[in-house]
Order: C-alpha cells, then sequence, then structure tokens
C-alpha cells in the first residue's frame, strides 16, 4: 500500500507540473494580456506533435532502424530505441533536450502563425479564431497519416530507459518539478517586469496603451509566442511522459480545462494558476484512482468534470477573483517611487509641525 501511494503521489505531480505549465501560458496570455485565447490545445499539441513528428523519427534515423511503414512500426521502433538508449545514457538524455529545444520552437511557430490572422481582431473574434485554428490542426493531426500516425498515433521512445524502478520514477517527477518551477521563476519576472505592468495596461485600455506610442499588434504577437513556447513546453513533458502522442487528445475540452484551472486559482497572478492547477489535478487523479468504488447513476469517468464544474460555480459566486486574487505589479522602480513619496509626505509634515 505504501508503494502504491507513493507511485500515485509521483504521477500527481507530474501531472501537476505538465498542467501547471499550461496554466501558466495561460495565465500570461489572458490574465496578464486580456488575450482570450481558446486556442491553447493547439500550442499544448505543438510540443507533443514535434516529439512524436520528428523526435521518433530522427531517433530512427541516427540509430540506423528502418523508417519504413512507419505508422505501423512506430511502437517498435520506439521500444527499439529505448532499449539502446538504457544503454546509452548520453544518447537518451541528449534526445530528451532536443525534443524540448524543438517542442519549443515549433509551437512557438504556431503561435507566431496563429497571431496574424487574428492580432487585429477584437476579443470575442479573436477568441474564435485561435480555437478554429486549434482544431484545424487537431484535425489534419488526425487525418494526415505521415505527421503523428493519423488515427493510431505514434509511439515516443523513452528518454528515461537508463533508470529503472522507483529511482526512475522520482527522477522523472523531479525533473518535470524542477522545469515547471524554473519555468514559473522565469516568467514571474517577466510579468513583474515593466513588461507585464505594459501587458495589463494593454489589457486595461488598448487605446491609452497606443496613445503612448505602443504597438498593440506586435505586443500581442509578442505574448502569444511566449504563452506558445510555455505551453510547448508542456507538449513535450506530457508526451514524454504518457510515450504516446495521439491527437484527439488535444481536443477544445482540454482548453476549457485549462481555462477553469487558471479561473480557479485566479487570473493575473502565477501562484494562483499553480493552485487552481493542484485543485484539477488532485481531483482528476484521485478520481482515477477511486473509480471502481463509486457507483453513481452515469459514466464515472465524467465525475471529475462534474466536481469540477460545481468548485468553479462556488468560487464564481463567493471568490469571484479566485483563490489567490490578482495583486499589483511590484518591481524595484515602483517600490522605491513610493519609498521617496513616504519619505517626502514625512517631511511636509514635519516641516508643518504636525505630530504623529
Amino acid at each position: 500500500m505504501i508503494f502504491d501511494l507513493t507511485r500515485f503521489l509521483l504521477d500527481l505531480l507530474a501531472f501537476y507540473a505538465i498542467y501547471s505549465l499550461l496554466t501558466l501560458s495561460l495565465n500570461i496570455e489572458y490574465g496578464y494580456a486580456g488575450i482570450p485565447n481558446f486556442g491553447k490545445a493547439m500550442f499544448f499539441a505543438g510540443g507533443a506533435f514535434a516529439v512524436g513528428a520528428f523526435t521518433t523519427r530522427l531517433t530512427a534515423v541516427i540509430l540506423g532502424l528502418s523508417l519504413e511503414r512507419f505508422k505501423y512500426r512506430n511502437i517498435l521502433i520506439a521500444y527499439q530505441a529505448s532499449q539502446i538508449f538504457a544503454q546509452n545514457p548520453f544518447l537518451a538524455l541528449s534526445m530528451l533536450f532536443f525534443s524540448i529545444i524543438v517542442g519549443i520552437i515549433f509551437s512557438s511557430i504556431l503561435g507566431y502563425l496563429a497571431s496574424y490572422p487574428a492580432i487585429k481582431l477584437r476579443e470575442d473574434y479573436l477568441g474564435l479564431t485561435l480555437l478554429s485554428a486549434g482544431e484545424l490542426l487537431r484535425v489534419i493531426a488526425r487525418n494526415y497519416d505521415p505527421l503523428v500516425g493519423g488515427s493510431l498515433g505514434v509511439a515516443v521512445p523513452d528518454f528515461f530507459a537508463p533508470l529503472s524502478g522507483f529511482t526512475k520514477d522520482l527522477t522523472v517527477t523531479g525533473f518535470f518539478l524542477a522545469t515547471a518551477l524554473l519555468t514559473f521563476i522565469i516568467v514571474d519576472r517577466i510579468v513583474n517586469s515593466p513588461y507585464g505592468r505594459l501587458l495589463k495596461a494593454m489589457r486595461e485600455n488598448e487605446l491609452a496603451v497606443e496613445s503612448y506610442g505602443r504597438n498593440i499588434a506586435k505586443i500581442r504577437m509578442t505574448t502569444l509566442v511566449l504563452g506558445s513556447a510555455v505551453a510547448g513546453l508542456a507538449g513535450v513533458l506530457y508526451a514524454s511522459y504518457t510515450r504516446y502522442v495521439y491527437a484527439d487528445v488535444f481536443t477544445p475540452f482540454e482548453t476549457f480545462v485549462i481555462w477553469a484551472m487558471v479561473i480557479i486559482g485566479g487570473k493575473g497572478n502565477n501562484a494562483g494558476a499553480f493552485i487552481g492547477t493542484l485543485v484539477y489535478v488532485l481531483i482528476e487523479r484521485l478520481i482515477m484512482v477511486l473509480k471502481h468504488e463509486v457507483k453513481i447513476p452515469f459514466d464515472v469517468n465524467y465525475l471529475g468534470y462534474v466536481v469540477l464544474s460545481i468548485v468553479l460555480i462556488l468560487l464564481l459566486f463567493y471568490r469571484p477573483k479566485g483563490l489567490l486574487p490578482e495583486k499589483p505589479v511590484q518591481t524595484p522602480n515602483i517600490k522605491r517611487i513610493r519609498e521617496l513619496k513616504k519619505e517626502r509626505n514625512d517631511k511636509t509634515r514635519d516641516g508643518l509641525g504636525f505630530q504623529q
């Protein structure tokens, strides 16, 4: 029982790290910049597709494995590659970091391309355009076999094959959590900089930002590329953890789950996004473990969505700004200005003879 509990916790933390990256990416776009990205699943899929389409094939080429009938033989190719990785840790590690780089670049390109037709649209049309683009990519991947195996999907080599047992599970989870934490620190520094204040200003009043000579289209494009890169990283981690890429996983429903996590945690607050992620992942993983013990009049696989919906409705009633509401951006310059103002006010009161 202790081993099962340990395995459950490691699995929970691994998925928590993956989804926390997704909520972080959406929080950049919607929480700070006000961009309603309803196509988030597209950029999540971009990282996973990059691993399935490029990494598996490149690994086969490097190892001298045949790519003939790849759609039907990709599972065997991934298995053979994993066996070789088990004997060559350096090659496995190199392919893992190559996958991360390719996934981030590919998703960033998707974000850049998606921003062009939608960059000057109003919020509602922008959201619909990104939603349509996400579905377009999924349908193409589902029906175009050379990308990720079409309806059969594609297997991914085990980048952590040199390890085994509990050590492997612990290392994988630790690596995912470290990646999520590092990304959180980088993103938090970005949004608590003058660029972060610019994003919030654009969210509140685009016309005012334009009046100061700022290019709204360029800011939106940069924000979408940044958010897409973080989502692509999540896609790479997801593919490397599940070791399989299937197009129909990345449906619009996945996007709205990510939205729910951001709303629950609190938009415009990265720590809140992480808390919202924990709420969802904990509910989902617990139900998956206990679903055979639950007796309900409908499919137990939908119970997680029901519970999440109830939590979301209750929060909208009692804490509409989320569990951790947005806080004003604090930068060194702002803090120093406030300190100087306080000192000036104190001196003014002293000069006028007021007593504290």
